[in-house]
């Protein structure tokens, strides 16, 4: 019986796999893998790095044939992401925007702007500022009228690009219109 049980323990110790000293050191293959260079990441776009950063103060008058080609520099690549995500920026913005946002101008029937107004309508309450002869303070609208803390209210309607209404203020009422002025 001690001899099965040797039998087996000798079973149990029996390795599938080489001793790991007997297997082959590890060899780089014949072909080598792609390796970035030390700067890579770092290195700067072609023809970034032509041109000083700092050009060095005029001494002299320059002539307009002292320049070979263009005027400036072109601009690099850090530049022209900050551009574009600007631009990107103001046309999300104005998509956002509801048809209130903007800079307005409170105009009265001679064509005189009596106030200058500037509207935030980016989908939650529509509120702003004013400012004219009489001073300033904040605009919002309610229920679609206009106020116009510490000077009055316009009732609005839709016109055209723009809105009319009548200014109520000091006590007496005038004709006004909200034209756009940038």
């Amino acid at each position: 019986m001690s001899g099965i049980i040797a039998a087996a323990f000798a079973a149990l110790l029996q390795q599938a796999a080489p001793h790991p000293s007997t297997q082959a050191l590890y060899e780089p293959p014949a072909i080598r893998p792609f390796e970035p260079p030390s700067d890579f990441g770092r290195e700067t776009a072609q023809g970034d790095s032509a041109t000083d950063l700092h050009r060095p103060a005029l001494e002299a008058p320059v002539t307009v044939d002292s320049y070979a080609r263009s005027y400036e520099a072109g601009p690099a690549d850090a530049e022209i992401a900050y551009d574009q995500g600007v631009a990107s920026a103001e046309i999300h913005a104005d998509q956002a925007a509801g048809p209130l946002g903007g800079h307005w101008g409170i105009v009265d029937a001679e064509g005189v702007v009596l106030l200058d107004l500037v509207l935030n309508d980016g989908g939650g309450p529509v509120e702003g500022g004013w400012r004219g002869p009489a001073g300033s303070g904040d605009a919002y609208v309610v229920d679609g009228t206009l106020r116009l803390d510490g000077l009055g209210t316009v009732m609005l309607e839709r016109a055209g690009d723009g809105w009319r209404g009548r200014l109520r203020a000091e006590g007496a009422a005038r004709a006004v219109t909200l034209t756009r002025l940038r």
